[in-house]
């Protein structure tokens, strides 16, 4: 009986880690994690965003993920039609009490098409290494020895957990852009908008951290967004959602950020971006809703969200935190073609 309570839980958190990958509620604030094609795609220099999530800390060990990603511009000359996106991306993600961990270091290239003035095409792609492991000193039914729980005891387990080497990782994805820029600083009609589709995991590479191996589902990515100043005033309405298929996983989220101007962008040179403060709600379908706060400053943007469950895990939220800088780019203002994207 007692075994059937180790084993239960382990079998349900191994198939959590081979069917589905890690995923971030701020999917604004995810880079390119989810689309190559967003590399380089920056209202400015260089991008850099730090991501942290941590969830089910209420039912069990916490699924954290860490997550660092960097992009720019690879060409600058306004003249030219077509630019290169270029960047670098790393997650590590701990999953509850068997931590299993999966490591994934990514490079990403992307082609950026200027189609006019207003509207930009970019395909990018992405590839890298990626590893899984498990720990392999967890408890077993045979350990216990009718009075408890002996660690002493050899659960004859131990050449089941194999040393997984780095596996190769292959990604694509198309992103269309289009963006209008303020007429004037004070004015706050700027309008943007971008829609886009990915799958990852082209190679399907396979899984081997017991003595049985499973091939990653490929992952659909469906995604888009938007930025509407509400003109003549110092508010905008930022909407979104996303999509994504694994499997027999799937998600889908849907909200928007009210937007408020606390600062304008400096007059001529764009150097100090303006500074402003967000509040939204998001859904993900069947599963939670989801407050943010983001607060926008000397170039910085941060974002706070929670998880907060509706489903049959209640209480087994999630907390989330993103940091992003980008570095911007002199005598800019009014002219980009990628502005206030989230």
């Amino acid at each position: 009986m007692m075994k059937n309570f180790v084993i239960i839980p382990l079998l349900f958190i191994g198939i959590i880690g081979f069917s589905q990958d890690i995923h971030f509620s701020q999917f604004m604030n995810s880079s390119f994690l989810y689309n190559p094609g967003n590399t380089g795609l920056i209202n400015g220099e260089h991008r850099i965003l730090l991501n942290y999530r941590s969830q089910w800390g209420s039912i069990a060990n916490p699924y954290t993920t860490y997550a660092f990603t960097y992009d720019t511009k690879a060409f600058k000359k306004e003249t030219n039609k077509a630019r290169m996106g270029i960047g670098l991306g790393a997650f590590k993600d701990v999953a509850g009490d068997t931590e299993f961990g999966t490591t994934s270091i990514l490079l990403s290239s992307s082609a950026m098409l200027k189609l006019d003035e207003f509207h930009t095409l970019s395909v990018g792609l992405q590839g890298g290494i990626m590893q899984n492991s498990i720990n392999s000193n967890m408890r077993w039914g045979n350990q216990y020895d009718g009075v408890g729980y002996d660690a002493a005891i050899p659960s004859g387990e131990e050449t089941t957990f194999n040393s997984n080497p780095f596996v190769g990782d292959f990604n694509a994805g198309m992103v269309w852009n289009y963006g209008t820029s303020d007429a004037t600083i004070m004015t706050n009609d700027l309008f943007s908008a971008q829609a886009g589709i990915s799958v990852n995991h082209l190679s399907r590479q396979r899984i081997k951290i017991t003595n049985y191996d499973e091939s990653i589902y490929n992952r659909f990515t469906v995604h888009g967004k938007s930025f509407i100043g509400i003109k003549s005033t110092g508010y905008a309405v930022i909407p979104g959602f996303m999509w994504q298929k694994q499997g027999p996983s799937s998600e889908f989220v849907v909200g928007t950020y009210f937007r408020t101007k606390l600062k304008n962008e400096s007059r001529y040179t764009g150097i100090f971006k303006e500074s402003a403060v967000s509040f939204g709600l998001f859904y993900r379908y069947g599963d939670a809703l989801i407050p943010k706060l983001g607060l926008e400053i000397f170039n910085f943007n941060l974002g706070v969200s929670y998880d907060v469950t509706t489903s049959a895990l209640s209480g087994a939220g999630g907390l989330e935190v993103s940091l992003q800088y980008i570095v911007p780019v002199e005598l800019r203002y009014g002219k980009g073609t990628s502005p206030k994207m989230y």
